[in-house]
């Protein structure tokens, strides 16, 4: 039977949650939850595809056409998502979802389409589809055991064991269970975080959003670092499938030499190992940044390049931008700023990055 590829609705939803559920790589920002909480906070435009063969999903590709006075007019997979992309069983799954979203990118005018990849498409994929393939960022992902002990020997002595125990000796506390205060503490330290690097911080609306989704299911959690009765850092993370992954991670300065973003993210380690996950993925880092790139190795990560792909053309992305003048203006005034003015700035800005 021919693969046909149609448009998400209502009534094959359930359908792509359980493609999502199974044993591929589909992750948390493939779920639909996630698709609600980017339409109601950013008003992005989705299209999610599906491949269908016969009755069976055997592939999808989550889109949202991100259209900014500023940016540009563009589709992507996904906004604020840097690991998502196409799922399928198939090459020609991939392929016939590939087409379709170029067809989209055409029908809306948009000057590209980018898939934002953990691995590489089909070869086959690829050149059917011509698209251009640009590996720019790392991703460092740690192999989990069942045993946190094996992980904490390939440790580094010197600065990670010693920074976690460091934290420990000096009386600070990883609470687990937490409330809508903790959120707010997470957002105004999130804020001032990305006040010193020079650039915006997602609305209090945005992390709220994200607990509403996925806190009942118990895929999202918030936990928080305390020292003499003060939340001093805060770090968010899902657990989907076999992955943990920190999400959004923001401590206060005058307290970091207490080293709690370390023991929050160790204690996070050992919860994944001693729940039965396979991988604690740090993220996504720009080859610039030695710095965090050296950090995530400090913890026995393995850091390796990413693949995302374009069509038509590969933009000039600003994360490859970032001494152009324009942007070193716009990076120092942002440091400058009050804090109440960037918390309403912010999310508007962040809505023409995507």
């Amino acid at each position: 039977m021919d693969i046909k590829v149609e448009l998400l609705s209502e009534k094959n939803e359930a359908k792509w949650e359980e493609f999502v559920s199974l044993p591929n790589n589909a992750g948390v920002w493939h779920t639909l939850k996630w698709k609600r909480i980017i339409e109601k906070e950013y008003g992005f435009k989705p299209y999610y595809l599906l491949a269908i063969d016969g009755a069976e999903v055997c592939g999808i590709l989550p889109l949202f056409q991100v259209k900014s006075l500023i940016t540009g007019n563009r589709i992507v997979s996904l906004p604020f998502s840097y690991n998502c992309g196409p799922v399928a069983n198939s090459d020609e799954s991939y392929t016939l979802l590939v087409n379709e979203a170029q067809k989209l990118t055409e029908k809306l005018k948009c000057e590209y389409l980018e898939l934002k990849m953990g691995t590489s498409l089909p070869a086959d994929s690829i050149e059917q589809n011509q698209l251009i393939e640009s590996k720019f960022f790392y991703t460092s992902v740690l192999n989990l055991t069942s045993d946190p002990e094996v992980i904490w020997f390939n440790m580094d002595a010197r600065r990670t064991k010693w920074a976690v125990r460091k934290a420990i000796r000096e009386n600070v506390k990883i609470r687990t269970e937490t409330n809508q205060e903790d959120i707010q503490i997470l957002h105004d330290l999130k804020v001032k975080t990305r006040q010193k690097h020079g650039s915006p911080a997602p609305s209090l609306r945005f992390f709220q959003k994200i607990m509403e989704e996925f806190g009942p299911t118990d895929i999202v959690k918030l936990w928080v670092a305390e020292y003499d009765n003060r939340i001093v850092s805060a770090l968010m993370f899902y657990a989907f499938k076999d992955t943990v992954m920190p999400a959004y991670i923001a401590s206060d300065d005058d307290y970091k030499s207490h080293m709690p973003n370390n023991l929050l993210y160790w204690q996070a380690i050992e919860w994944g190992c001693k729940n039965g996950y396979k991988y604690f993925d740090f993220g996504r880092t720009e080859p610039e940044n030695e710095t965090l790139l050296k950090f995530k190795s400090k913890w026995g990560c393995q850091n390796y390049k990413i693949p995302y792909y374009y069509y038509p053309k590969q933009p000039k992305l600003l994360s490859q931008n970032r001494d152009s003048f324009k942007v070193n203006l716009v990076t120092n005034c942002w440091k400058k700023a009050p804090v109440p003015l960037l918390k309403v700035l912010g999310p508007h800005l962040l809505k023409h990055v995507g």
